[in-house]
C-alpha cells in the first residue's frame, strides 16, 4: 500500500541508497568474519580464551545493534522498502515481523537452549564437538536469576507485541477509511482535489508506520541487550552463535534450492483448496 505514494505524487525524495545492499554486506561480514572468529575462539583452550571470547561477543552484539540503527535510518528515509522487502528470500520472510525479525525469535532460541539442561552428557558430546567442557556445559542449571529474566522479557512481548501491531492496523485502516471517503470526488473527475486528500493520507500512514517500525526496533535492541546482559559469556556466545546461524542459514544456496523444489504450484494449490 505505501509503495502506492508514487502514483499520487509522494514525497520528492532523492533516493536513498537501498537497504538491501547494505544488508547483502551486513550478512557478508556475519558469515566470513563474526561468526568464524567467535566460533574459533568457542573452541580455544588456552588459559586466554575467555577474555577474546567477551571481546567476539560484544564485537557480534554491536553488528547486530549496528544492523538496527540502519534500519532505522532505512525507515526514515523510506518506510516501504523494508515493509514490503521484495529482495528478502522465501525462506527469511515468514519469519519477518515490522520489517525484521520477530522479537519472540529471540526468546524462543533461548528457550531452546534452557531446555536443554536436562541433556545428558553423551547428548551434549554430540551437540558440541571437541568443544572445551565450560562451553559444552554452558546451558546445564542455569541460574534462577536468570528464568526469572526471561520470564520478565516474555511478559514485555506479550504486552509490547500486540500494541505495534494494533497501531500498524490502525494506521492502515485509517488510511483506507479516508480514501474510501474521498474517492467520490477522484472518480468524479476532481482529481486535484482527490488527489491533495490521498497524499496527505498516504504520508499520515507513512509517518506513523515510520514511528511503528522504530518502536518495534527499539524492542528487538531491548530484548538482545537483555538476553546478553542476563548471560554469562560463554551462554551468550552460543546464543549469538545460534542467532547468526540462523540468519546466514537463509542464504543456503542448497537450502533454498531444496525449499524451491518442494513449493507447490499455485495452480495445484487451487485445486487441493476446491
Amino acid at each position: 500500500m505505501l509503495k502506492a505514494v508514487g502514483l499520487f505524487g509522494g514525497r520528492n525524495k532523492k533516493s536513498p541508497p537501498l537497504f538491501k545492499d547494505y544488508y547483502g554486506e551486513w550478512i557478508t561480514t556475519l558469515k566470513t568474519t563474526l561468526l568464524p572468529s567467535l566460533q574459533q575462539s568457542l573452541s580455544d583452550t588456552s588459559p586466554s580464551s575467555l577474555p577474546r571470547l567477551s571481546l567476539h561477543v560484544d564485537a557480534l552484539h554491536r553488528h547486530f545493534q549496528s544492523y538496527y540503527d540502519s534500519l532505522d535510518a532505512a525507515a526514515q528515509n523510506d518506510v516501504a522498502q523494508i515493509l514490503f522487502p521484495d529482495w528478502r528470500n522465501p525462506l527469511e520472510k515468514p519469519f519477518l515481523w515490522l520489517a525484521d525479525l520477530h522479537p519472540y525469535l529471540f526468546t524462543n532460541l533461548l528457550r531452546s537452549f534452557l531446555d536443554e539442561d536436562s541433556d545428558d552428557d553423551d547428548s551434549l558430546v554430540v551437540q558440541f564437538g571437541d568443544r572445551p567442557w565450560h562451553v559444552a556445559t554452558a546451558w546445564r542449571s542455569p541460574s534462577n536469576s536468570l528464568a526469572q529474566k526471561v520470564e520478565q522479557v516474555e511478559c514485555g512481548l506479550r504486552l509490547m507485541v500486540p500494541a505495534l501491531a494494533a497501531r500498524a492496523r490502525d494506521a492502515q485502516a485509517s488510511f483506507v477509511e479516508r480514501v474510501a471517503k474521498n474517492w467520490g470526488p477522484f472518480d468524479g473527475g476532481k482529481k486535484e482535489t482527490a488527489k491533495a486528500v490521498m497524499v496527505e493520507a498516504m504520508e499520515a500512514e507513512m509517518e506513523e508506520m515510520v514511528s511503528v517500525v522504530l518502536d518495534a526496533n527499539r524492542l528487538r535492541r531491548s530484548v538482545l541487550a537483555e538476553i546478553i546482559g542476563a548471560t554469562s559469556v560463554y551462554q551468550a556466545a552460543l546464543f549469538l552463535e545460534g542467532l547468526a546461524q540462523f540468519l546466514v542459514g537463509f542464504r543456503n544456496p542448497e537450502l533454498l534450492a531444496q525449499f524451491d523444489q518442494c513449493k507447490t504450484p499455485l495452480a495445484k494449490q487451487c485445486r487441493l483448496a476446491v
